[in-house]
């Protein structure tokens, strides 16, 4: 059964959160060393760039793995076009003689019709 779209936006969050969460460590630690810790101490500086850092991440690998898990994505395109089954001079498969978009539009003509 193919996973829903919040489910693949919460395995989005948690890739990206802990992405964020590797990547907040590495530029506060960068900063703190440079720049020191200023008013707020070491521990708050380097919390707050790596939640900041975590929170945006996750956000934005949650929308691109919805965006990503869309059914025209789905489509298989070699199934649906003509040369599937030729071989080319040196016995690989051939490339597509019309090209993916060409396709798509004929494969979503044929759903209207039916």
């Amino acid at each position: 059964m193919e996973p829903s779209k919040f489910e693949r936006a919460k395995v989005g969050a948690m890739m990206g959160g802990a992405v964020g969460l590797c990547i907040g460590l590495v530029f506060g630690g960068i900063s703190l060393l440079r720049n020191g810790p200023g008013s707020r101490g070491y521990v708050n500086s380097l919390a707050q760039t790596m939640v900041s850092t975590t929170a945006t991440f996750a956000f934005f690998m949650a929308i691109g793995s919805v965006i990503r898990s869309e059914e025209a994505m789905a489509i298989d395109y070699a199934s649906l076009d003509q040369n599937r089954d030729k071989k080319n001079a040196w016995g690989g498969a051939m490339r597509f003689k019309t090209p993916p978009v060409v396709i798509l539009q004929r494969y979503q003509k044929e759903q209207q019709q039916q």
